[in-house]
């Protein structure tokens, strides 16, 4: 790292840190410490862990990544393929985008604190992202076999937990990610409102975020059609059980009345 250059790594190697049990520090300082995310700081370098199961390095040496990562790994569900994204930063005059960097006016803690969660931010959104596709796909997959068969392959409780994923899914992003939501260092720090707001627009949080969201609607709504005419179909199985019974009945009625 030069004195006007550096980059921020962003790893993704589990699928979430419960960051409120698991209390490790690696013989670094605490700069913040929250259920949300944990930054630590050792001279020049900071390592930032993210309950979304992102870490991010600055001026961290490819031994120290390693050791945390296979910490990470350990503690956590770790992810098979893992997803990697960097940033480039470059002092400045002022806090901002600039042509494929990020402009800070000084490396200090709040300002490499809110590269990195906006970079954390759009990393967990790529493994979000790549589960809804799935889930889309599924689902899709499903009211295609109904359109074509007329029939619902399956069980209804299948379909229960697969519409109770897709809510789980949207709770994760709202909770972990909170990419609509500006952090406290934003609010604490002057400046960096303009800062956070072109970090999210050069990364598409917004967007990428509301069209996951509307995909999961879509899934929603699919599902529940689903779950409607699986429904349907068992009550009218059920009337015609009933219309049988009833036939039978009538049958034996009349039987029992032939000489």
């Amino acid at each position: 790292m030069s004195e006007s250059q550096a980059i921020i790594h962003a790893i993704q190697p589990v699928r979430q840190m419960q960051l409120k049990n698991w209390r490790e520090t690696f013989d670094m300082a605490v700069v913040y410490d929250s259920p949300a995310h944990r930054m630590l700081r050792d001279g020049e370098t900071r390592i930032i862990l993210f309950r979304s199961g992102v870490i991010c390095f600055f001026g961290a040496g490819p031994a120290l990544q390693a050791r945390v990562i296979a910490k990470a790994q350990a503690a956590f569900q770790p992810i098979a393929e893992p997803q990697a994204e960097e940033i480039a930063l470059q002092l400045g005059d002022r806090d901002g985008m600039g042509k494929d960097v990020v402009m800070l006016r000084e490396w200090e803690d709040e300002r490499i604190f809110l590269v990195a969660l906006r970079l954390a931010q759009s990393l967990a959104l790529e493994l979000h992202e790549e589960a809804v596709e799935n889930l889309l796909e599924t689902t899709m997959n499903l009211l295609s076999e109904v359109t074509r068969s007329g029939r619902l392959p399956g069980r209804k409780g299948g379909y229960l937990r697969f519409l109770a994923s897709t809510s789980a899914t949207r709770t994760e992003i709202l909770s972990r990610l909170a990419v609509l939501d500006n952090p406290d260092v934003v609010w604490e720090t002057p400046g960096l409102a303009l800062l956070s707001r072109e970090l999210s627009a050069d990364l598409e949080l917004t967007s990428r975020f509301r069209a996951l969201d509307e995909k999961l609607d879509a899934i929603r709504e699919g599902l529940e059609v689903i779950i409607v005419a699986s429904r349907h179909k068992r009550e009218t199985l059920l009337e015609w059980i009933i219309i049988i019974l009833i036939t039978v009945e009538l049958l034996v009625m009349l039987l029992g009345h032939l000489p």
